[in-house]
């Protein structure tokens, strides 16, 4: 609510844009927050088009152990243009989550945008308060089809430190995302398919039910302002 009440207070100064979306599962980096549910999130951005400095905020309703709460994400960073078709850009970012545990944590990132492809690598020094450090890395693409359709997708890898010995499983996990969109401003609607391959969820310190699963379709609604 903080990050939403900055941001009117200085839309003046600024440009700012916001989004409100409604998705049949929110999956967080291929995992399942909402227990294979559907969730309502509200997305503000604050941009600084002049000086390359940008912020927001994005509030999502989740399912964790296994009840009703709220991921809190804001995020901070400085984006600059090299070249007409290439920029980068890099920030902070700090996720928490209502209730009796916060999971919360920060990260820093550094990315690549080149047309519509972006690259970001992620590092968090204690991810998810889970006592190890974690680093995550992907990459998004979208292509315009036919009029207001297009297509889009996303590669994940995630890394995580610390002794997996006790858990016998691999360090490592990947997260695909791909599906199709229709763009009818000031709506969006997508339909898309998500997996996820490597060690299950607690390993990586993700607070999600055990029993949800590794693929899933997922439509969503936006309108954005």
């Amino acid at each position: 609510m903080a990050v939403a009440l900055t941001l009117f207070v200085m839309q003046a100064r600024a440009q700012v844009t916001g989004s409100a979306t409604l998705v049949s599962d929110y999956r967080f980096r291929g995992v399942s927050l909402s227990d294979d549910r559907p969730s309502a999130q509200l997305a503000f951005d604050y941009d600084l088009p002049a000086s390359g400095w940008y912020a927001g905020g994005v509030m999502s309703t989740v399912r964790l152990d296994p009840t009703q709460a709220a991921q809190l994400l804001g995020y901070a960073g400085f984006a600059q243009r090299l070249l007409p078709d290439l920029s980068w850009e890099a920030g902070v970012r700090y996720t928490g989550f209502t209730g009796h545990e916060s999971y919360a944590y920060a990260e820093t990132y550094v990315g690549l945008t080149y047309k519509q492809l972006v690259g970001r690598v992620y590092y968090a020094p204690d991810y998810f308060n889970a006592g190890y450090p974690a680093l995550y890395a992907e990459l998004n693409d979208s292509h315009t089809l036919s009029g207001p359709w297009y297509v889009f997708g996303h590669v994940g890898y995630l890394r995580r430190g610390g002794d997996v010995a006790d858990d016998h499983v691999s360090r490592f996990r990947s997260d695909i995302r791909m599906g199709v969109g229709l763009a009818l401003a000031p709506c969006d609607m997508q339909l898309s398919w998500s997996t996820v391959y490597g060690a299950n969820n607690y390993v990586f310190g993700y607070p999600a039910s055990a029993g949800v699963t590794r693929n899933a379709w997922i439509v969503s609604i936006s309108y954005a302002w």
